[in-house]
C-alpha cells in the first residue's frame, strides 16, 4: 500500500468499492478511466481511493461477483452533457495478487456496514459503495495475505500493464521494460489469472488447498517471449505434478489426457503418483483450456521421450 500513504494519512479521503464493467463497450477501462453519472453521484472527489468489483452480471466466474484491483480517482478527462456522465483518470492502479471472491471475503470484519450472512443489496445498485478505510486497508491486506508478493512501484505498475494487454490479447513482452526486468510482473498477473480461471482448484486432481496450487507454464517463459502472457499457456497444478510437468515426465494431448514418459523420476514417490494418474484427462474450457499449439510444443521440446 505504499503507493497509497499520502491519501491514507489524509483525514479528507474518501474510500469506496465501484463497480467495473468487463464489456468492451462500455466506457470504463480497468485502471484507466472510470465513467460515472455526476449528477447522481457527488461523493467521488479527485485523491478518494477505490477498490474495483467486478459484479455478479458481468462476471466472467459463474455469476459471482470478485474484487481484483485498487486505484486513485484523478481529474475528469472528459464530460458528457448530455448523458451526465464524466470520464476519470485513474492513478496509482494496484492489481491485486489474488482475486478476493465470495468465500474469501465470508470471515472479513466489515466496519461500514454489517454483514448479515447474505451479498443481496450488502453493495448498493449504482455500482459505488463508500466503504471505511479499515474496509479499504483490509481488503488490501486480505489479498495479499493470500498470495503475497514483494514487487517494487514500477514491478507493480507492470504487473497492471500485463493485465491490460491481455486484455487486449496482446501476450508479448520483453525480458525488460524500460530497464526493469519484467518477469516477476508477469508472473503476478499470469499466476493469479491461470488460477482464476480454474476456479482456484487443480485442473488434474480433487486439490483446492491454494498453497499447493501453481500457474504451470505449458510453453517455458524464455522459449517465446509472444506468448508469455496468455492464460491459455498456464494449467493449474498442484507443486508436484507442475514440476513433473516442467521437468517432462509427464506431458497431455490434444484432449486434455495425461501422457506418461517412459522415463522415471528419480523420486520413487512422485512415479507412484503419475502412474496412478496416467491417462487422467484435465479439466478442458472452451474459453480458456491449453491451446492445442502450446500443448504440441510441450510435447515435442520439453516432454521426455
Amino acid at each position: 500500500m505504499y503507493q497509497y500513504t499520502q491519501q491514507l494519512t489524509n483525514p479528507n479521503t474518501n474510500y469506496f468499492i465501484i463497480d467495473s464493467s468487463s464489456s468492451a463497450s462500455h466506457n470504463d477501462v480497468d485502471f484507466k478511466y472510470y465513467s460515472y453519472q455526476n449528477k447522481s453521484n457527488k461523493q467521488i472527489q479527485p485523491g478518494d481511493l477505490f477498490i474495483y468489483r467486478r459484479s455478479g452480471s458481468a462476471s466472467e466466474w459463474g455469476n459471482e461477483f470478485y474484487l481484483y484491483g485498487a486505484g486513485q480517482f484523478g481529474e475528469v478527462v472528459r464530460e458528457d452533457p448530455l448523458t451526465g456522465s464524466d470520464l476519470l483518470a485513474i492513478k496509482n492502479p494496484y492489481l491485486f495478487s489474488h482475486h478476493l471472491m465470495k468465500q474469501n471475503l465470508r470471515t472479513f470484519d466489515w466496519t461500514f456496514r454489517k454483514f448479515k450472512g447474505k451479498w443481496s443489496n450488502f453493495f448498493n445498485m449504482n455500482g459505488i459503495t463508500q466503504i471505511n478505510k479499515e474496509d479499504f486497508i483490509g481488503l488490501l491486506d486480505r489479498q495479499q495475505t493470500m498470495a503475497p508478493t514483494d514487487l517494487t512501484a514500477e514491478e507493480e505498475s507492470l504487473a497492471v500493464k500485463c493485465y491490460q494487454a491481455e486484455k487486449m490479447e496482446a501476450y508479448f513482452i520483453n525480458d525488460n521494460a524500460k530497464g526493469i526486468p519484467t518477469k516477476a510482473a508477469a508472473n503476478k498477473f499470469f499466476s493469479d489469472k491461470v488460477k482464476f480461471n480454474y476456479h482456484y482448484k487443480s485442473a488434474l486432481v480433487a486439490n483446492d488447498d491454494e498453497e499447493d496450487l501453481v500457474a504451470t507454464r505449458i510453453v517455458p517463459w524464455d522459449a517465446n517471449q509472444d506468448i508469455r502472457l496468455d492464460p491459455r499457456n498456464g494449467i493449474c497444478l498442484t507443486k508436484l505434478f507442475s514440476n513433473a510437468f516442467t521437468q517432462g515426465y509427464f506431458t497431455f494431448d490434444d484432449r486434455g489426457h495425461m501422457i506418461l514418459s517412459d522415463i522415471a523420476s528419480d523420486d520413487p514417490e512422485t512415479n507412484k503418483i503419475l502412474n496412478k494418474y496416467q491417462n487422467r484427462k484435465i479439466h478442458m474450457n472452451r474459453e480458456y483450456s491449453p491451446n492445442k499449439n502450446y500443448l504440441q510444443y510441450h510435447r515435442e521440446h520439453v516432454f521426455r521421450k
